[in-house]
């Protein structure tokens, strides 16, 4: 029998943070004491997260006890299928069970052991009571799942179309979604309410998950500040009582047949929705007779004394998914927005609060890469950022070359960097590159055309001393230079942001003809403290130098970090002009330490370790 987790939080578990920050230290060479100690766990739980044994939010459950008498409740129940829940509890009690009844009763419905009796369940041929629905009393919402879309709409298997119908007079009009999730429901219902010019006092639904718990019907505490904005009261209907909410239902049949089995291929979502505008209007023509009297459903609807509707819609969060395109664009409600260079085909989340002008662009670790102001809904407009177009123009031309071909009869012997690797080849010691690289930075040329150094290595190499000797080289020479830890750089930018000093900040980190980021990797940044040092790098890049000392190879940039579309968007214009030097060895620090112990080893052996 396997093991079993059940959802739970907890103070003796892991949050999905201290989950990530186990692993991130874990990566960085911390013992499993010292990473308990750091988070304040035992060590027993620490190695359990970290060997993959147990599952942060998630707790064991022991073993069901009601599996044992699965297969003998089954058998009486298909013997009598109606056999009272009771009866069949006192059986298994004399035979061992030890849970409850209620405990009882939820696995008989949980592994659906009461075999299916139709004509219990059957609702054909039963009296149906005829249910009042005054004017303005009632709208009946639904959602309908439409098959095989267009693959333009970029909505997977199925579109979505949430359609609301006024119970009185049968007026209806739907809106097309691209997902049944919540924010994605309220900005459906908005624009429903809108297209029928009012709220009524009641709004009818079905279970649906958005709105209520579905086995107990109770609503939402969400879903309850919707209702309570429109001002409006929420009805769910009884179980298994498909005909409560008839009118929308015929609605649906509607949309469905005379709508979405007409739709071609090829069209966008916007000419679906004209479509289905174009539809619901003549619908309302229809004849109706009240009391004798011939009327129309848009007459009947014309009457009803809806509420009037808020100024902005319930702001909701929305988030939808889209990718990069090349030209650093990115598609929200048939308009383009501009992202920085570097994204292309990389997948981005798209932000809004329903009823607000301004649009996000964030990465999946929630970095904002770019921020807009929203352009109309199905305008065709295209919004690009000026700092955008720039830096997407510095990159072509950067990688656009006008010189001519290269000519093939010319003597190039091997360089310096392929004899270095020939010797490797050949088992010789290696030449010394690497000082030759570290005296061509101390010239201070790459101050001239805005290249990077990059110091990569263990701690204790001398990363921070060659950082601060080619710092002191560049003041020397007349040059501003600030120097600084990652840490601190994240902390000031927070800071910042919280005074409402962002751009303060950022023309305070692009000033500097030289910057010093020191210690970068050594402890973990949280999220906006990446999107701070990916805004710190854009600023300056090809404008001025920056230095970066980091214990992590860039390789594992994307782990410590903890979002691969920052660290790659920061690589990107960190590599693009850059000197890379990889130091390895002992820590210096730690030699005379070493020195110390060979020499007590001698005197006490009589010779060296």
């Amino acid at each position: 029998m396997g093991t079993e987790f059940g959802l739970f939080e907890g103070p003796w578990m892991l949050t999905w943070e201290e989950d990530v920050d186990a692993h991130a230290l874990r990566r960085q060479g911390w013992s499993i004491s010292a990473i308990a100690r750091h988070l304040g766990h035992d060590r027993k739980t620490i190695r359990a997260y970290l060997n993959g044994e147990r599952v942060s939010g998630y707790r064991r459950q022991p073993p069901d006890a009601f599996m044992p008498f699965l297969e003998y409740c089954r058998q009486r129940l298909s013997d009598d299928p109606h056999l009272w829940a009771s009866t069949l509890f006192d059986e298994v009690v004399e035979l061992g069970y030890a849970g409850g009844y209620s405990t009882f009763t939820r696995a008989l419905r949980r592994y659906k052991a009461r075999p299916h009796c139709e004509p219990c369940r059957a609702s054909s041929g039963r009296d149906v009571a005829i249910i009042a629905h005054p004017p303005g009393e009632e709208i009946q919402f639904d959602w309908v799942e439409l098959p095989d879309p267009p693959a333009e709409w970029g909505v997977g298997a199925n579109a979505h179309l949430l359609v609301g119908a006024l119970a009185h007079s049968g007026r209806w009009r739907a809106v097309l979604a691209e997902a049944e999730t919540f924010p994605h429901l309220v900005q459906a219902i908005d624009a429903v309410l809108r297209r029928l010019g009012g709220t009524a006092r009641r709004w009818r639904f079905d279970r649906m998950a958005t709105v209520c718990h579905p086995p107990t019907g109770r609503i939402l505490p969400a879903f309850a500040a919707v209702a309570k904005y429109y001002g409006a009261g929420v009805d769910i209907c009884p179980p298994r009582r498909g005909n409560r909410k008839g009118v929308v239902e015929k609605a649906n049949h509607s949309a469905a047949q005379r709508w979405w089995r007409t739709v071609a291929d090829g069209i966008s979502i916007e000419a679906g929705q004209n479509g289905i505008d174009k539809l619901a209007l003549p619908m309302d023509s229809r004849k109706r007779k009240i009391d004798g009297a011939l009327t129309t459903v848009g007459a009947l609807a014309e009457a009803e004394p809806l509420l009037d509707l808020p100024t902005r819609p319930f702001p909701a969060e929305l988030e939808q998914t889209r990718v990069v395109s090349p030209q650093g664009l990115v598609s929200f409600a048939s308009n383009h927005y501009s992202v920085p260079p570097g994204l292309t085909g990389a997948h981005v989340l798209v932000r809004i609060r329903l009823g607000e002008d301004d649009l996000h662009v964030v990465t999946a670790g929630r970095a904002v890469i770019a921020h807009h102001r929203r352009a109309p809904d199905g305008a065709g407009q295209t919004i690009r950022d000026a700092g955008h177009v720039i830096a997407l123009e510095r990159a072509v031309l950067a990688s656009f070359s006008d010189k001519a071909p290269c000519r093939t009869k010319v003597r190039r012997p091997p360089s310096a960097a392929a004899q270095a690797e020939a010797e490797k080849l050949r088992g010789r010691p290696e030449s010394d590159v690497a000082n030759r690289v570290v005296i061509d930075l101390a010239t201070l040329r790459f101050l001239d055309n805005a290249s990077n150094v990059l110091l990569v290595g263990p701690p204790g190499v001398g990363k921070t001393m060659l950082a601060v000797a080619l710092a002191r080289s560049a003041v020397d020479a007349g040059h501003r230079v600030y120097f600084t830890t990652a840490a601190e750089l994240a902390a000031k930018c927070h800071k910042a942001a919280l005074e409402g000093r962002w751009s303060s900040i950022m023309r305070f980190f692009a000033g500097p003809r030289l910057l010093v980021i020191d210690e970068l990797g050594y402890l973990p940044l949280p999220g906006d403290g990446a999107s701070a040092l990916f805004q710190v790098i854009n600023q300056r890049y090809l404008k001025s130098s920056t230095i970066l000392t980091t214990n992590v190879g860039i390789a594992d940039w994307a782990d410590a970090f903890g979002d691969a579309t920052v660290a790659a968007a920061m690589l990107d214009r960190l590599l693009h002009r850059a000197a890379v030097v990889g130091i390895d060895g002992p820590s210096y620090r730690l030699r005379s330490h070493q020195s110390h112990a060979d020499n007590l080893r001698k005197g006490v052996t009589g010779r060296a370790g």
